[in-house]
């Protein structure tokens, strides 16, 4: 199993969320976040005034998956987040040791 944690424009949110239900996905948690990458802070224009942004908003998806869904779920987050400018977010992989169910007591992929 992975978890597959995703930082993405809000924007991209509902195509994401709807491409992976297509394909067989689940559940997932979806939180607001703020953070900063390589570019700390840039300047955004509102209502003529320019204001000085140090965290931007993101949306954190946070999927747990069997292994044999990680690489097909990765190439459609990639797809749908991708516009080629900066703040496009990051998708991180982490191993999952094990899950449980904590109605039933189920472990490992049968919890998914």
């Amino acid at each position: 199993m992975k978890l597959l944690k995703c930082m993405v424009t809000e924007k991209k949110v509902e195509a994401i969320k709807q491409a992976l239900l297509d394909e067989g996905v689940n559940g997932m948690t979806i939180s607001p976040v703020k953070g900063f990458g390589i570019h700390r802070s840039q300047v955004e224009q509102k209502i003529s005034k320019n204001y000085l942004v140090e965290f931007s908003p993101r949306v954190m998806l946070e999927i747990v998956l069997p292994d044999h869904k990680v690489e097909s779920a990765i190439k459609r987050i990639s797809e749908l987040a991708r516009t080629g400018r900066l703040g496009d977010g990051k998708l991180f992989v982490l191993p999952v040791e094990d899950a449980v169910r904590l109605r039933t007591g189920e472990r490992g992929n049968t919890v998914l």
